[in-house]
């Protein structure tokens, strides 16, 4: 497995332990799914500006966002039992979230990483038994990583 974490913001100073601490979140949530070996996972912290431009230019959506996936997988990867992905966030929204949710920025980064994945892994939260059943699915990882709000 690739994890690779590009810090491309100054909001967040990353330090070592958001880097580690993120590289255990993307391992835990590709353990759930069985997509542990072969998989390549990079994630991008960004300010609230880039993931605007990122979400106007390849969604075509003109508005802020938290988190962005894009799955990135072939097919020669799926058949060897992984995925390829490019995870996009908003140090900005973390802290932002952190405050108005009274969490932490590294409980929300880790959150949106979680979350991130999971779109790519195929769930999907258009309505709200879909939007319940990820969220659910991001507390058990978090909880089982120990991360606490």
């Amino acid at each position: 497995m690739d994890i690779t974490i590009h810090n491309l913001q100054n909001k967040i100073s990353i330090g070592h332990v958001i880097p580690g601490a993120i590289k255990k979140a993307v391992r835990q949530t590709l353990k759930k799914e069985s997509l542990l070996k072969n998989s390549r996972i990079a994630i991008c912290l960004v300010s609230h500006q880039r993931i605007r431009k990122i979400n106007l230019k390849y969604l075509g959506k003109d508005t802020l966002t938290d988190v962005i996936s894009f799955d990135l997988t072939d097919e020669t990867l799926k058949s060897k039992g992984g995925i390829a992905a490019d995870i996009i966030i908003s140090t900005q929204a973390a802290i932002s979230n952190a405050r108005i949710f009274k969490t932490s920025c590294l409980y929300e980064l880790l959150l949106y990483v979680v979350h991130g994945l999971l779109h790519v892994l195929g769930y999907n939260d258009s309505n709200k038994k879909q939007s319940r059943l990820m969220q659910q699915k991001a507390q058990a990882i978090l909880k089982k990583i120990n991360a606490h709000p």
